[in-house]
């Protein structure tokens, strides 16, 4: 039995147990490191691998196909921006300044166009023909100098889309002596529209280059100018709406496949002949003139309480520029049908037609043109309710081109 002096041997059973059990623990514990620190880490690399990513999918498919060739059909020119395109291209292509430019909607577009086409029958559609050859010939043959007119007009323009087109191409050695704009009430509240934002023009033309010229008259809050932002960097965020259209037209072919779709498909192209009918050549003229009164009794919907200040307060902005850049302009309240006048409020037509004129008088540089009621146009004048025909454009032509006449007699336009 052994002493109390004797020492007793060390257990290191215990200690070796201890030893095994804390060896992995710590490390454990050095591979894990901080869950802060792995957090940042996985954020980091899902952050760059979505930044390469949206990269990749903006180079490789965002951009749109571009509508705007000649093998364009009349109908996806009608209902895209493949218009703007046109216009915007063959003015940037001009080889000669542009003496005289035409702004406006379809209003403008139609009887200049009408006018060209009755006078050379192989002049292009309406949408691939820019020029006014019947104007620049009236000018001329009333004593001006000869003239190189183009039409910026668009099909369904805004008074806030001729501000971003005087604005963003009326300069430098594109800049013109004199613009003839055009307007009627559609310009300044369309029921289809919500906001200047909502248009072609402001879709196509305005982007992150020169987002800053237009963000605070157009994206008044931090919100909108974000969202902006965000569609115009963000692939998948800017492209929902293109993403949701790829998944319906699956969806579409899926109920073609089955053989579901063949009511919805005939009441769609109703719908859509029934909406263009308006314009379209083929339709029958009453029928025509029956669905332009719809569609214009749609686009005034409660539009005598609409609020005019923001258009009217682009129309200023349009008129402003031309003034700084030392262009001349011709305000033209645009002639409209009895029919087309009728669809609008009472008291609302002459209240209109008022802050027209009060804008031309303040902005100093600006010769308005009200033919709004002009006794001399009739039906016969009208292509439907709203556009004038060729013989409506020559009556156009004739209140027009005195006034520029008299403008380069106060000051000589530039001739070719």
């Amino acid at each position: 039995m052994p002493t109390s002096s004797t020492p007793l041997a060390p257990d290191l059973s215990n200690s070796t147990k201890v030893a095994g059990r804390s060896a992995p623990q710590r490390g454990a514990a050095k591979f894990s490191k901080s869950p802060k620190k792995m957090l940042f880490t996985a954020t980091f690399c899902a952050f760059s691998i979505f930044i390469a990513l949206n990269a990749v999918l903006w180079k490789v498919a965002g951009e749109e196909k571009v509508k705007g060739s000649a093998t364009d059909s009349v109908a996806d020119l009608w209902s895209g921006a493949g218009s703007i395109d046109l216009t915007v291209n063959g003015f940037k292509a001009l080889k000669e300044r542009p003496t005289v430019v035409l702004l406006g909607s379809s209003l403008v577009m139609h009887p200049f166009w009408s006018m060209d086409a009755q006078l050379d029958k192989k002049i292009d559609d309406i949408f691939h023909h820019h020029s006014s050859i019947t104007f620049g010939r009236e000018l001329e043959a009333n004593g001006c100098s000869k003239q190189n007119v183009y039409s910026f007009a668009v099909f369904g323009e805004m008074a806030s889309d001729g501000y971003i087109y005087a604005n963003d191409f009326l300069k430098g050695d594109k800049k013109p002596d004199v613009v003839v704009l055009g307007m009627a009430p559609r310009d300044f509240s369309d029921a289809y529209l919500t906001a200047p934002t909502a248009t072609f023009t402001f879709k196509k033309v305005v982007g992150l280059s020169n987002f800053g010229r237009y963000a605070d008259a157009y994206l008044p809050g931090w919100q909108d100018k974000a969202d902006f932002i965000a569609t115009h960097a963000c692939y998948f965020y800017g492209k929902r709406w293109r993403l949701q259209h790829e998944l319906e037209k699956g969806l579409t072919k899926a109920y073609h496949f089955f053989h579901l779709d063949i009511a919805a498909k005939s009441a769609a192209t109703a719908a859509t002949a029934a909406s263009q009918a308006g314009y379209m050549s083929a339709s029958m003229i009453d029928d025509r003139w029956k669905n332009s009164a719809k569609e214009y009794r749609a686009r005034y919907r409660d539009i005598e309480n609409k609020d005019l200040t923001v258009q009217m307060g682009f129309l200023q902005k349009t008129l402003a520029v031309c003034k700084e850049r030392g262009i001349k302009v011709v305000l033209v309240n645009m002639p409209l049908s009895d029919t087309n006048r009728e669809l609008l409020p009472s008291s609302f037509y002459a209240d209109f037609r008022q802050r027209l004129g009060n804008l031309a008088e303040q902005s100093g540089n600006v010769q308005y043109v009200d033919l709004g009621d002009a006794s001399e146009f009739n039906h016969s004048d009208f292509w439907d309710t709203a556009h004038l025909n060729f013989n409506g454009g020559h009556k156009l032509l004739a209140h027009i081109t005195p006034v520029v006449k008299k403008l380069e007699l106060e000051t000589p336009l530039k001739p070719l």
